[in-house]
């Protein structure tokens, strides 16, 4: 909504109460000059209208910028003076903004006669969210309403900003224990009877009897609509709704009138209420989640899960949170709708950090309409928490749908609300150990100990970063429960708890090792922040250095755009290397020449073999490759062996182009901290540079490759996204309109990087570009259910 509201011209069309007036009150409060004038039917002649519109005028000729917002224009609409509205609104431009707010659709006149790029706000975009109705009813009344009881006043009122205020008003003198019951008796009395009649009062008389007849459909179908009033009138009606002068909501992709003003409508042309047809959710039963597989007990298996929200699901488990977003894309497109409606979850909660946090509510709210409307309640009841810890409310909120889980004995839906809720808050430097550890201990009563030592791993990152007491002691616990799950991952954040509370001298060192874990195991960043004296301690270069002999060829490897392997500069020719030896060699030049445990390549490559024969396997592997690949004149070879582990014999890590991408863009983080722009511009080229294509290609889908493919692919993105914005800071608009348009190439499912290439169209005055980003950038958010 905020980005829509930046546009040259807005038209906001809602009924009233809606919240119009509201919105542009908090324009008036923003940094920007705004000027509002409010306009009644005396203004319907150009004597009264033209004193009013000229000054308007004049102030945004002469003016370097400011804002002229116009609130109910439907008063001017067909009549003489609504010439006035033109002439303002041809002004609007990127410096120059206009806001009409207006309870009927303007003519099309007036949407195409602006100088600048024109938003239309309607009813179901200003409806307000479950959070804001729960915040509402403590400002205005003095109590909290419960998240279930706002999603059903959600559900009855369409999130219409007067009638919510309304039911708040009245719940003042109600005692905080009856407070849902009562809400839930008064929304079906008359309490909004004046309101209602206001609204209808203000639509065409067309427009309201037509609404009257069509009152006892539970949804407003165009076909349906056609057969009871005939085509001209249903046109009508629909131009009305879609045009926002009637308060609906869009669920499941129908329009639904709410069902406060459809039994208005009914009792007002005289259908009987044991007659009226009634529309609600179904039967309240519980549905079993798809999302609960996130807390069963681990399954053993050799081959990964076929389908892909289940192969998502063992990717998040396993910590790789960037391997498992391609899997939820596909997931969307599954005929399971409740696996669908999961990984709508799941993405908007991966995505959380890096999305506007109202783009990301608005989201959830829709989902949690849809899932209420398709019986998952559970479902949209873990939904319900989601969003009370994104919009940060109270913290009993988010606790409360914990504990109606605990009511209803749902131990997985409970462990799911809270285990949301402890990732929200520890992104936000909120979370507690001690939340972490009754999260772990939920977790292993239900059997699953993998997710429970990701949790005892953050409990000790958490102490650490509070200076816990008992910060020992979780590090302890944590790395006691890696090694009984061979959870590997989560040492990561082990070792960053580890750098915050032991020596100095080794805190680098651990650090470096916690990011490279974390790297490996596809989690781009950890959820809790490492504190900033700590995060800007120097790296070391890492890995174990290879042999110093002279006689060793200098060897260089590259996974950007498939592999390269070179020896003193020139290509090693792999075509004679039998195929599973080449893909080991990949592996281990994914690791950029770190040690990797010869249990692990030969569980990945060989696994449907067996321990032994896989074991077998690999030894043969590094016999063939050290004979088709000999280094002439060399004691060296080109697979070490390093105790139980194999290394690619690289004689340091920057030899490989991915360890090289990682130190540019922590170079570049660094002269970021200094406010060094020009150097963290050129770091950040230099990364991009090397960023020649996907990791890996040859090895398609493979499981051992995809994550770290994602992980290069996001951080590449948002580092292209960070050098057009630093470009348009330089003075250089066509190198920044280059990275922007690179990053939405690299990721084009990164909401920064589709914004930053808007932001940088407009500033560099291409405004068809900037349109035609804007609407590419709409439908990648419609297909990630967004929209």
């Amino acid at each position: 909504m905020a980005d829509r509201l930046r546009a040259p011209c807005v038209i906001l069309v809602a009924p009233g109460g809606a919240g119009k007036t509201t919105l542009l009150r908090r324009l008036a409060d923003g940094d920007r000059r705004v000027t509002c004038r409010t306009l009644g039917p005396e203004h319907r002649t150009p004597a009264a209208i033209d004193p009013v519109i000229d000054p308007l005028i004049e102030a945004l000729t002469t003016s370097d910028a400011a804002t002229i917002a116009i609130d109910d224009a439907h008063h001017l609409f067909d009549s003489p003076a609504e010439a006035a509205l033109d002439r303002l609104v041809a002004r609007a431009d990127e410096d120059h903004h206009v806001v009409i707010a207006s309870r009927l659709p303007p003519g099309s006149h007036l949407v195409h006669g602006s100088g600048g790029e024109v938003q239309i706000v309607t009813a179901p975009e200003l409806a307000l969210r479950i959070d804001e109705i729960a915040e509402t009813f403590r400002a205005v009344g003095g109590h909290v309403l419960g998240l279930e009881c706002a999603s059903r006043v959600v559900s009855e009122t369409g999130g219409w900003a007067a009638l919510v205020h309304r039911l708040a008003v009245l719940s003042r003198l109600v005692d905080a224990d009856a407070l849902d019951a009562t809400v839930d008796l008064v929304m079906h009395g008359d309490f909004a009877t004046a309101l209602l009649e206001d609204a209808l009062h203000s639509l065409p008389p067309a427009v309201a009897t037509a609404l009257e007849r069509t009152s006892a459909l539970p949804t407003l179908e165009f076909a349906e609509c056609t057969h009871l009033l005939g085509a001209d009138d249903a046109t009508a009606l629909f131009d009305a709704v879609d045009g926002g002068a009637v308060m609906h909501v869009v669920e499941l992709g129908q329009r639904v009138v709410p069902p406060v003003l459809r039994r208005h409508l009914q009792a007002r042309c005289g259908i009987p209420a044991e007659h009226a047809e009634r529309r609600g959710p179904p039967p309240p039963t519980e549905v079993p989640l798809a999302l609960d597989a996130l807390c069963r007990p681990k399954q053993p298996a050799r081959t990964a899960p076929a389908d892909p929200f289940d192969a998502g699901i063992a990717r998040i488990r396993a910590g790789d949170v960037v391997g498992a977003i391609p899997l939820l894309h596909r997931a969307l497109r599954a005929d399971d709708f409740e696996a669908r409606l999961a990984a709508r979850l799941l993405l908007l909660v991966i995505r959380e950090p890096l999305a506007p946090r109202e783009a990301t509510l608005d989201a959830l709210a829709a989902l949690e309409r849809e899932s209420v409307a398709l019986g998952q309640h559970s479902l949209a009841r873990v939904i319900r928490g989601a969003i009370a810890t994104v919009a940060g409310l109270h913290d009993r909120a988010a606790q409360a749908v914990v504990e109606e889980f605990d009511v209803r004995r749902d131990e997985r839906g409970a462990a799911l609300a809270a285990g949301i809720d402890l990732l929200v808050r520890a992104r936000r430097g909120r979370a507690s150990s001690a939340q972490a550890i009754a999260l772990a201990q939920r977790l292993d009563r239900l059997g699953s100990t993998d997710a429970a030592t990701w949790c005892r791993a953050a409990a000790a990152l958490l102490a650490a970063t509070t200076g816990g007491a008992h910060a020992h002691e979780l590090i302890r616990d944590a790395e006691t429960a890696v090694i009984a799950t061979r959870m590997d991952a989560a040492s990561a954040f082990i070792d960053a708890a580890r750098a915050l509370t032991g020596p100095s001298g080794q805190a680098a060192a651990l650090l470096a090792s916690s990011r490279r874990r974390a790297m490996q195991a596809g989690l781009p960043r950890l959820p809790v922040p490492v504190p900033p004296l700590a995060a800007g301690a120097p790296a070391p270069t890492g890995g174990t250095p290879a042999s110093a002999d002279p006689r060793h060829p200098h060897l260089t490897v590259g996974c950007f755009g498939g592999f390269r392997l070179r020896a003193d500069g020139a290509e090693l020719d792999l075509r004679s290397v039998r195929p599973q030896a080449r893909a080991l060699l990949r592996m281990l030049a994914l690791n950029s020449g770190s040690p990797l445990h010869r249990e692990l390549i030969a569980d990945i490559l060989w696994g449907d073999l067996g321990t032994d024969s896989a074991v077998h396997a690999l030894h043969v592997s590094v016999s063939s490759l050290r004979k088709a690949l000999p280094l002439a004149g060399s004691s060296g070879s080109i697979v070490e062996r390093v105790g139980e582990a194999y290394r690619l014999g690289i004689q340091d890590r920057h030899d490989c182009d991915l360890a090289e991408f990682d130190d540019r863009l922590a170079q570049a983080a660094a002269s970021k901290l200094r406010r060094d722009a020009a150097a963290t511009a050129s770091s950040l080229r230099r990364a991009l540079a090397l960023y020649v294509g996907e990791v890996l290609p040859e090895d398609g889908p493979a499981e051992w490759v995809t994550g770290a493919r994602e992980r290069y692919r996001t951080r590449a993105a948002e580092a292209a996204s960070s050098l057009a914005h630093l470009e348009l800071h330089l003075g250089e608009p066509r190198a920044a309109v280059a990275a922007a348009s690179r990053a939405v190439q690299i990721d084009p499912w990164l909401d920064e990087s589709w914004r930053t290439l808007v932001t940088v169209h407009r500033s560099s005055g291409d405004v068809v570009a900037a349109e035609r980003a804007a609407e590419d950038y709409r439908r990648m958010r419609i297909a990630l259910g967004i929209e």
